[in-house]
């Protein structure tokens, strides 16, 4: 998902994409593998590709096709410029195609499997993109915050020296049941050639990664590393959260990426041979390599501090005076989850912060690969129950206990 632009030239997704901006393209395919569950009423199908902006033709690849596959439908924001046809130049009812020109043979254009109803495919956008990555941003600078709980080790067992020498093979060992958070610099993210993992992330033992790209101006060129020991399914529980960058390029020379790339504010040029494994969440995105494979981030992340407890030895005194009423308002609990129908306004708030200055929980609850996400956007709450590749919710909860 992006806020802005999107250039999509090479290979393919597996799964479903949307784009806040405009859309070009090469030869490429949108979800080969799952067309989501997101279902426009009175639509018959899962929209698989949505625009917010308008289709680009003339910076698109002469003569490409973009492809939308496992009979997902478009939904494009702007139609200027643009042709949607259900019928061929002989009239007969055929697939729908998305057209530069009033021919149905012109290119280069968007074809589906199916046929949508023309009326159906725009203008219109089910989804506030600018409103998502209010929410999307803020998430990321307050997940920056939880506390480091995985220290790196070296194959034999000792911790790994900071900085990270080039070269590194940095061992991963996570504790069962909790949210594992890892602070990395972009420099020694950069000087891990190998990623092992001698325990495997699973929804309820997640990875949290949080890069603070300060060090190379906020414009990251990374060579992803090795990921040893895991594959796509432990990737659903992985998030590389960047929540400064401006600038990320994964070099063609990376490894397959195991996990969700987290950067709201970040323009992600993924120009990597091999495969990205998890969501992307970018501000824009260029796709000019391998392929995205359909592993959204699935797992809760709920980075807490625990509260000291008093001991025997201290006991609590009783305050003299009675204790002062708040004089703000109580923060309403967010609402139930929306229905598919469109916004509903719902109410947010902020986690409660401990006096060391990080926030006691952020509880992020997603669901798998059936769900687009429940996005927090200030006072309202987009649900839309769809199938994309990214978060299922990204929306912090106050959390009441």
């Amino acid at each position: 998902m992006t806020a802005g632009d999107a250039r999509l030239v090479g290979a393919e997704n597996e799964g479903t994409i949307a784009v806040g901006g405009n859309l070009s393209f090469g030869n490429y395919q949108v979800a080969g593998n799952n067309a989501g569950s997101f279902v426009v009423p009175p639509d018959s199908n899962p929209t698989a590709l949505l625009v917010g902006g308008r289709v680009d033709f003339a910076a698109s690849v002469p003569g490409s096709r973009l492809q939308v596959l496992q009979n997902g439908y478009v939904k494009i924001g702007n139609l200027t410029g643009t042709f949607v046809r259900d019928t061929d130049n002989n009239d007969a009812a055929v697939n729908t195609r998305v057209l530069p020109a009033d021919d149905y043979e012109a290119a280069p254009r968007v074809e589906l499997v199916t046929r949508q109803p023309v009326a159906s495919v725009g203008p219109s956008s089910p989804l506030d993109f600018a409103g998502a990555f209010d929410g999307f941003r803020a998430t990321a600078t307050s997940l920056a915050t939880c506390q480091q709980n995985v220290v790196l080790t070296t194959p034999e067992g000792a911790p790994l020296p900071r900085p990270v020498p080039p070269g590194s093979n940095a061992v991963v060992n996570l504790a069962p049941g909790v949210t594992n958070v890892l602070d990395l610099s972009a420099s020694d993210l950069a000087n891990i050639s190998v990623l092992t993992f001698a325990d495997q992330p699973t929804a309820d033992t997640p990875l949290l990664v949080n890069v603070d790209t300060s060090d190379v101006a906020d414009e990251f060129v990374w060579r992803a590393p090795n990921f040893a020991g895991i594959g796509g399914e432990q990737a659903r529980y992985i998030l590389f959260n960047f929540p400064t960058a401006t600038s990320i390029t994964l070099t063609d020379d990376s490894a397959t990426l195991e996990g969700t790339i987290y950067a709201p504010n970040a323009a992600l040029n993924a120009a990597t041979n091999s495969n990205i494994e998890g969501s992307i969440i970018s501000r824009t995105l260029t796709h000019d390599g391998g392929e995205i494979h359909d592993f959204p981030f699935s797992a809760l992340l709920n980075c807490s501090q625990p509260t000291p407890t008093p001991t025997a030895s201290t006991p609590t005194p009783t305050p003299s005076t009675p204790t002062p009423t708040p004089t703000g308002p109580t923060p309403t609990p967010t609402g139930p989850t929306p229905t598919p129908t469109g916004p509903t306004s719902a109410p947010t708030t902020q986690p409660p912060v401990s006096p060391t200055g990080y926030p006691t929980k952020h509880p992020l609850p997603v669901t798998g690969t059936s769900s687009w996400p429940m996005l927090g956007i200030g006072s309202t709450g987009v649900g839309l129950g769809v199938g994309l590749l990214l978060l299922a919710r990204l929306r912090l909860r106050r959390n009441e206990n």
